[in-house]
């Protein structure tokens, strides 16, 4: 029975070594990279690194990259401990901070992307666009005008730049004439209100051009496409009009979303530290 005894314990600390053998193996298995102080940089630490790595790198360039900013970090982290360890304690727990915002800004994404509610009706969007009409409202210019668009193979030969500055009675009388005859399209009626974009609408004009010539009551002359166009602004005014709401539709549901999301958010923060609070208790010492 000695001899069985004996046999059976020297078999169980064999096992025993080769089970702590083996558990420190598979403990050591990353590869170690390099070495700053007591700091070693492993293979898996490494390759996660370069997966967060930004920028179009070679895998060698890469590797490079990234070991010499770790073996940056771990080196100045020395000197600092070394040379002020109250200002390394500061900073360690600023990052701490910062992360844990980071962490809760990430878990409170989670939290409105499960929350939030996509879906707007239409009578929602027709209820913000009735409440905020007054954001959907542009002032544009209407004015007293002459125009008149001419072939430009006619209109060198019919004079109409002396006779559109209107320096008389008679010039007016000549243009309608002209217009009648030759043009493929005019407005005449110069006591009548119209939109100014109505009115150049065949014409690529800038925002800017467009200002300066009616608050000048200004005269011009665009070619365009084989056609030459005349355009002489006797008065204006401004008019305040509303967007349609099928033009702004896209943007209201915009903003129906963000309003939802910031609602989520407001209550997401609060949410998710009652639940990390019941999760993981807390052991005072």
């Amino acid at each position: 029975m000695s001899k069985l005894k004996t046999y059976t314990i020297g078999k169980v600390v064999l096992w025993s070594s080769l089970l702590l053998f083996l558990f420190s193996c598979a403990e050591n298995r990353d590869t170690k990279i390099c070495k700053v102080g007591d700091q070693i940089l492993y293979e898996t630490e490494l390759n996660d690194r370069i997966s967060l790595l930004l920028g179009d790198f070679s895998d060698e360039e890469a590797k490079e990259k990234v070991i010499e900013e770790w073996i940056n970090q771990q080196q100045v982290a020395l000197e600092i401990e070394k040379s002020s360890p109250e200002v390394k304690t500061a900073n360690e727990m600023r990052v701490q901070d910062e992360l844990m915002q980071l962490n809760l800004f990430e878990l409170e994404n989670i939290f409105i992307t499960e929350n939030l509610d996509s879906i707007i009706s239409n009578q929602e969007i027709q209820k913000y666009y009735n409440s905020h009409r007054e954001n959907y409202k542009a002032e544009s210019f209407i004015v007293r005008a002459l125009y008149i668009k001419i072939p430009d193979t006619l209109a060198p030969m019919l004079n109409i730049d002396k006779h559109f500055l209107l320096k008389n009675d008679k010039d007016l009388k000549e243009i309608k004439k002209i217009a009648n005859l030759y043009a493929t399209n005019f407005y005449f009626e110069e006591e009548r209100w119209i939109y100014f974009d109505d009115l150049v609408r065949e014409i690529s004009i800038s925002t800017n051009k467009k200002e300066e010539l009616v608050k000048s009551r200004g005269k011009a002359i665009f070619k365009e496409n084989g056609e030459t166009h005349y355009i002489n602004v006797l008065d204006f005014r401004t008019k305040s009009i509303s967007s349609p709401m099928e033009i702004e539709r896209a943007g209201i549901r915009r903003h129906i979303l963000k309003r939802r999301v910031n609602n989520l958010r407001n209550k997401a923060k609060e949410t998710i530290l009652e639940n990390v609070k019941e999760k993981y208790p807390i052991t005072y010492y």
